[in-house]
């Protein structure tokens, strides 16, 4: 499927792994973080008069460092609102009714559109290939030159499948599939390729856990994880999507690199341990040691969706969380809290004593929102479990489930709640 979007932008009839190609992209973002960069580089490269090849091809969002944590945040903020509108770019996202984390939002305006090509200045762009896009991450060079020609060099990766049949346990997620496939591959076992997820499984997952698992492909060095349209998310982008679009599907004579194949029921729930992604055992061999934390962390492009919030919340309402533990909750999205608003979340979350934050990238990354300080352990629903991710140098970060971090935040130690 990778190739078949790199040959359709290329203009070719196929390509084949291994060689460069200048491919046209249908869509590109940016947010806060790097905008002061990426303008400068821009019009230092192509002249202060320049402009951007398609305003309608370009978002720009705010969602690392807002609400302004400090004054540099704002002049950030300040130099997206004059770049949106010097170049009358027509998807921007600033912090307001409809911000939130770049990846979901784009998914949530229609923006994130099958068979498409996609690139962003963030590593987890490749989220995007839950809706069979084409998705990865570019640097601020990269970005500058797709902002003025809307076109890019590639090289065409090799393309492993992960393949999963069968039907998951009722205490398994997309974070568990996500963590054991990782124990499995180590980080960098798809450095530089594509991902292509197949089996019944993955068709019978609901499109948020389709999101969690392309969102962390990168974590594997994937340069790209794409997966088939279902029913249901074809039904979604028949209310969302922008544009028309035109849908890949897999070739039963192509010959992957490498296939890596799962039975459902042979997954279990899982945790990362510190300090890195790939680092996970079955969510029991930690259970038993009793680890306590002092933060429970539900929350970016990962964790932060509706459905990973409603799980959480299905855990903790009614009751309180346990003494001693910040837990907080942190929406990807303003449509994403609005809808816990009006179904109660949010209240049940309070009232649990849960804090729910304003949406955004928050801690996930470690500018600001509940970083930890030195000897704080925090279990999280993130992608990344890196040393000093979320604060601190001297914190231990584990990654799990909604679930288990439901569990995790009334008890105050790991724990899967049986």
């Amino acid at each position: 499927m990778t190739h078949k979007i790199f040959a359709r932008q290329a203009g070719r009839d196929h390509v084949e792994s291994g060689e460069f190609i200048e491919a046209r992209i249908n869509m590109s973002f940016t947010h806060d973080p790097g905008i002061a960069v990426l303008t400068e580089t821009f019009y230092n490269g192509f002249g202060r008069d320049a402009k951007v090849w398609d305003p309608s091809r370009v978002a720009l969002f705010q969602d690392h460092l807002v609400p302004a944590k400090d004054p540099a945040s704002r002049n950030l903020v300040k130099i997206m609102d004059e770049f949106a509108a010097e170049q009358n770019i027509q998807h921007y996202f600033p912090y307001g009714p409809n911000y939130g984390v770049s990846h979901t939002v784009l998914i949530e305006q229609g923006l994130t559109l099958p068979g498409e090509l996609l690139v962003g200045n963030d590593s987890h762009t490749v989220t995007g290939g839950a809706f069979n896009a084409l998705a990865t991450g570019v640097g601020i060079v990269d970005m500058a030159a797709v902002l003025k020609t809307g076109r890019l060099w590639f090289s065409v990766p090799e393309v492993m499948q992960v393949s999963i049949d069968g039907r998951l346990k009722p205490d398994v997620q997309a974070m568990d599939i996500m963590l054991r496939l990782l124990s499995d591959i180590k980080m960098g076992g798809a450095s530089g390729k594509a991902i292509e997820w197949a089996g019944s499984t993955i068709d019978d997952l609901t499109l948020d856990q389709r999101i969690s698992l392309c969102n962390m492909v990168v974590e594997g060095g994937a340069m790209n994880g794409i997966m088939t349209l279902t029913p249901e998310v074809e039904k979604y982008l028949a209310e969302v999507a922008q544009r028309p679009y035109e849908a890949v599907t897999p070739d039963p004579d192509f010959v992957y690199e490498r296939v890596v194949s799962y039975r459902a029921e042979d997954i279990e729930p899982m945790i990362a341990l510190p300090h890195k992604p790939d680092n996970g055992v079955p969510l029991g061999e930690v259970v038993r040691k009793g680890i306590k934390v002092d933060q429970v962390y539900v929350g970016g492009c990962a964790g932060g969706k509706l459905e990973d919030i409603k799980i959480f919340a299905d855990v903790v309402r009614g009751n309180r969380v346990a003494k001693g533990v910040q837990v907080v909750v942190v929406p990807a999205t303003m449509q994403v809290y609005r809808a816990m608003t009006v179904q109660g979340i949010t209240q049940d979350l309070v009232l649990a004593g849960v804090n729910v934050e304003s949406p955004g990238c928050k801690a996930c990354f470690g500018a600001h929102g509940a970083v930890l300080g030195d000897g704080d352990v925090c279990l999280a629903t993130i992608n990344r479990n890196f040393r000093g991710r979320m604060g601190s140098p001297n914190a231990s970060v584990y990654l799990a489930s909604s679930l288990t971090a439901g569990h995790t935040a009334l008890h105050g130690f790991i724990t899967d709640g049986k």
